[in-house]
């Protein structure tokens, strides 16, 4: 079985460098992973990395003509 850590959103700022106000906001707008135990909310160590992969936008590979 995968072993996953749940972190609570101070924990998960803590490890990450993000703003845990904005850990919470992603948790209030349900942009990312969490689980609900009661009043109290876990996330799992890789949340963010996922919400950033995707949400990840890839630069548009346009080919310009050549002009002669």
């Amino acid at each position: 079985m995968n072993e996953c850590t749940l972190l609570t959103p101070r924990q998960l700022a803590a490890e990450t460098g993000w703003p845990e106000k904005r850990i919470r906001k992603l948790i209030s707008t349900r942009s990312i992973r969490f689980l609900r135990n009661g009043a109290n909310f876990l996330l799992p160590q890789n949340a963010i990395h996922e919400y950033i992969a995707r949400n990840m936008v890839e630069p548009c590979q346009v080919e310009v003509p050549e002009n002669e």
